[in-house]
């Protein structure tokens, strides 16, 4: 949507549901985890976007902005992410995160959330992870 800051470019956020999923594994090996993804795989979510976009400029009268990712480019070489699910709150831990079978090992990230967020869980995820790490250091540390 155009942001009333810029009457002349669209406004760079939307949210997608893209059907890629990225797998984290641990490898005993190297002492790690380790994340599955692909770089081809953030097409459908710039695809979807770019639709959304492309209705918007259109009815709008707004372009794509080419200043912000390098000479004449409309989308950037990275996307971010905030992938939910896969350790709900509640179920996989407790209220505050704590994997309930596996002591001293936490979650405190936009896995806690289940399924999808009508927003971006940027400030949800956020002041989700600073409740559990206060309550998390005075009461476990």
């Amino acid at each position: 949507m155009p942001t009333g800051i810029e009457t002349w470019a669209s406004f760079y956020l939307s949210i997608t549901n893209n059907p890629h999923r990225a797998q984290f594994t641990w490898n005993a090996a190297a002492g790690k985890v380790e994340l599955s993804w692909q770089a081809a795989w953030k097409q459908p979510s710039i695809d979807m976007a770019k639709t959304i976009f492309d209705k918007i400029n259109a009815k709008e009268g707004t372009i794509y902005r080419t200043d912000l990712f390098g000479v004449y480019k409309i989308w950037g070489d990275h996307l971010t992410y905030h992938p939910l699910g896969g350790a709900v709150l509640g179920r996989a831990t407790d209220n505050y995160g704590r994997l309930t079978a596996y002591p001293g090992l936490y979650v405190i990230d936009g896995a806690l959330i289940p399924g999808n967020a009508t927003v971006n869980p940027f400030v949800t995820i956020t002041a989700l992870a600073e409740r559990n790490i206060e309550h998390i250091i005075a009461t476990d540390l």
